[in-house]
């Protein structure tokens, strides 16, 4: 089970990656950066995106390989 502190927020993983948080949105929708696990209930609007340290960590990696 992943802990609550391995859950990063959209403004962690722009810091993280010094770029600005529709950055990170737009390359979640090019299909480039892994996509947010939504939390909240089924309405997609009231939703809070979070993202696993250790999925980023993977596309950092991936990256460095290229």
């Amino acid at each position: 089970m992943t802990s609550r502190s391995n859950m990063l927020s959209v403004t962690e993983v722009a810091e993280m990656l010094g770029v600005s948080q529709s950055a990170v949105y737009k390359w979640v929708a090019e299909g480039d950066f892994p996509k947010p696990y939504k939390l909240g209930n089924g309405d997609a609007r009231r939703a809070t995106s979070r993202w696993k340290r250790e999925d980023i960590d993977y596309w950092l990696e991936e990256r460095r390989d290229d």
